[in-house]
């Protein structure tokens, strides 16, 4: 069985992660240069995969999220499957984050988001608005609820009130 102490590389990597995520990129280098640092972190938390030294539910959470700023579907998928061990494993903030995972690996893929948790920037009215499209007609009644997913209405006034803050 796995050592169950929590990766401090892995959690430093990730608040990294969180701080890139702060900014705003308003040029196509400053884009490059993030897309750049986060195929480094990614390459890294592979290395700690396949040293043995994901072990936890946090760290599997923390490597589940820099796959989810990755570029490919397979980025994605790996980005659910991490997330998906860890919500098994008891951790509830990975739950949205399978939910997450599962959209952007299925949009990437062609196809349509389940849990309504992609969005996008609308720069010519500097608001997010959903990426489209989206099929959550199979979703059960209690399933957003249950991988805390929030109603899309009180995630886009969420993200757009971090630009009116920032303006």
């Amino acid at each position: 069985m796995p050592p169950e102490t929590d990766n401090l590389k892995l959690q430093e990597l990730y608040e990294t992660d969180q701080q890139d995520r702060q900014r705003v990129y308003s040029t196509p280098d400053a884009v490059e240069t993030l897309r750049e640092r986060d195929a480094q972190r990614r390459r890294t938390v592979q290395e700690m995969m396949s040293r043995g030294e994901v072990n936890t539910p946090q760290d599997l959470y923390h490597a589940s999220v820099i796959h989810l700023h990755g570029s490919s579907q397979k980025d994605f998928l790996t980005a659910h499957r991490l997330a998906m061990i860890a919500s098994i494993k008891g951790h509830t903030p990975s739950r949205w984050l399978a939910c997450a995972s599962l959209d952007r690996f299925l949009m990437a893929a062609g196809l349509a988001q389940t849990y309504g948790t992609q969005f996008e920037h609308n720069p010519d009215e500097n608001k997010y608005q959903l990426r489209l499209p989206i099929e959550d007609t199979t979703l059960l009644s209690f399933e957003k609820k249950f991988f805390n997913v929030p109603p899309i209405a009180e995630r886009l006034a969420q993200l757009n009130g971090k630009i009116q803050a920032k303006g």
